[in-house]
C-alpha cells in the first residue's frame, strides 16, 4: 500500500522505522511544507524513490497514493483528514484526531461519505500487551478505580521558560500537556470502561493559554479514574487498575512495557509479552489489513471510541480554560 506520511517530525520517524518492517507497507512520498526537511527525512532513512510533496493539494491529487498518515500540528489535522479522504485515500490521522468534536465530526462523516477508512492513530490499543491487559482485567475481580499517569518534562519546556515559544505550547496549534500526554492514560481507560457519567478537571495553565499540567476526574457508577499529566514536571509514571480482588501495575501506559497483577496478599505475577521496539508497526498493519479488506473502521479504535476520548478532551479543556480558534468557529 502506498502511503505518504505528512509532517517530518520525531512521530513520523518512529512510525516509518517501524512500518519499514511491515511488508505490505510502501512509502511512496513525504509531506513537508519546506521541501528540503522532505529530502532530509528520506536521506535520515535512506530512502532514495520516494517523492516530496510541499503541499496537501498535491498529495490529494496523486492517484498513486492510497493512504496518508497525518503527523501534522494537531490543528491541521481536520482540514487535512477532510481534505484526503474527499480525495479518496485511506487516512492514519495521529492522536489527537482532532481540535474538538465538532472537528472529528467532520472527519467521520467525510470517511462515510467517501467510503474510506479513517483511523486514529493510536498505538497503544494494538499493542500486544493490550490484549493482555483485557484479559487480565478478570483478575483484579470488580474494578473500583483507574490511576492512569503520565508525565514527561518537556524537553522544549526550557525554552518557554527562556521566552522562546515552542508549537507545543501554543494553543494556535492546538496543543497542551492534557491532548499531548494524558490522552494516553485516557484513552486506554475509555477503551476498557468506556465514556464516564461525569468529568471534573483542574491544572496549571501557563500564559500562552495551554495547560502545562492538571488532574482530569472521571466518574462512574461504580468506580472512577484520574488521568495525572504534565509537561512542566516528571513522574514515574505508573498506572494502576485497581479491584476488589487486586491490581494491575502498568509500566509507561503509552507503551504498555510491563503488566504486573499483584493480589491483595502481595503475590505478584508477570503478565506482560517482550516489548517490541517497533512498537508502531502493529496500527500500521492493522490498519492496511481491514483497509485492503475494505473495512471503512477499525473494530480496535472504533469511531465511537474517537468520539468518546474527544469529548472528555473537550469537557476538560473548557473547565481548564484552553481554547483553541477551532473552538470560537
Amino acid at each position: 500500500m502506498n502511503f505518504v506520511i505528512v509532517g517530518t517530525n520525531f512521530i513520523s520517524d518512529t512510525l516509518l522505522a517501524a512500518a519499514k518492517t511491515v511488508s505490505e507497507f510502501s512509502l511512496y512520498g513525504v509531506c513537508s511544507r519546506a521541501e528540503q526537511s522532505g529530502h532530509a527525512f528520506l536521506a535520515k532513512h535512506a530512502i532514495k524513490n520516494a517523492k516530496v510533496f510541499t503541499t496537501i493539494e498535491q498529495v490529494c491529487s496523486d492517484d498513486s497514493v492510497d493512504a496518508i498518515y497525518i503527523a501534522a500540528p494537531n490543528s491541521l489535522h481536520k482540514s487535512y483528514a477532510v481534505a484526503c479522504l474527499n480525495a479518496g485515500k485511506h487516512v492514519l490521522g495521529e492522536k489527537p484526531a482532532a481540535a474538538n468534536s465538532q472537528e472529528l465530526a467532520a472527519i467521520v462523516d467525510a470517511a462515510k461519505q467517501n467510503n474510506r477508512l479513517y483511523m486514529e492513530a493510536m498505538m497503544t490499543t494494538h499493542l500486544p500487551n493490550f490484549a493482555v491487559l483485557q484479559q487480565a482485567i478478570a483478575k483484579i475481580g470488580t474494578p473500583r478505580k483507574y490511576i492512569g499517569q503520565y508525565s514527561q518534562y518537556s524537553s522544549r519546556y526550557d525554552k518557554y521558560k527562556n521566552g522562546e515559544r515552542p508549537n507545543t505550547f501554543l494553543p494556535a496549534f492546538a496543543n497542551g500537556a492534557l491532548v499531548d500526554l494524558g490522552v494516553y492514560p485516557l484513552y486506554i481507560l475509555i477503551a476498557l470502561w468506556g465514556a464516564p457519567n461525569t468529568v471534573k478537571a483542574s491544572g496549571v495553565l501557563l500564559e500562552t493559554g495551554v495547560d502545562g499540567a492538571g488532574d482530569v476526574l472521571l466518574n462512574y457508577s461504580d468506580k472512577q479514574a484520574v488521568i495525572s499529566y504534565s509537561k512542566i514536571s516528571q513522574g514515574d509514571n505508573f498506572t494502576e487498575i485497581q479491584g476488589e480482588l487486586g491490581r494491575i501495575r502498568i509500566e509507561a501506559v503509552s507503551l504498555l512495557k510491563q503488566i504486573q497483577f499483584i493480589a491483595n496478599d502481595g503475590g505478584v505475577e508477570e503478565l506482560s509479552q517482550p516489548f517490541d521496539e517497533h512498537f508502531m508497526r502493529h496500527e500500521v498493519a492493522h490498519f492496511i489489513t481491514i483497509a485492503n479488506a475494505g473495512q471503512l473502521e477499525s473494530p480496535i479504535n472504533t469511531h465511537q471510541l474517537s468520539i468518546n476520548v474527544m469529548a472528555v478532551l473537550d469537557k476538560a479543556r473548557q473547565q481548564l480554560g484552553v481554547i483553541y480558534p477551532a473552538d470560537r468557529l
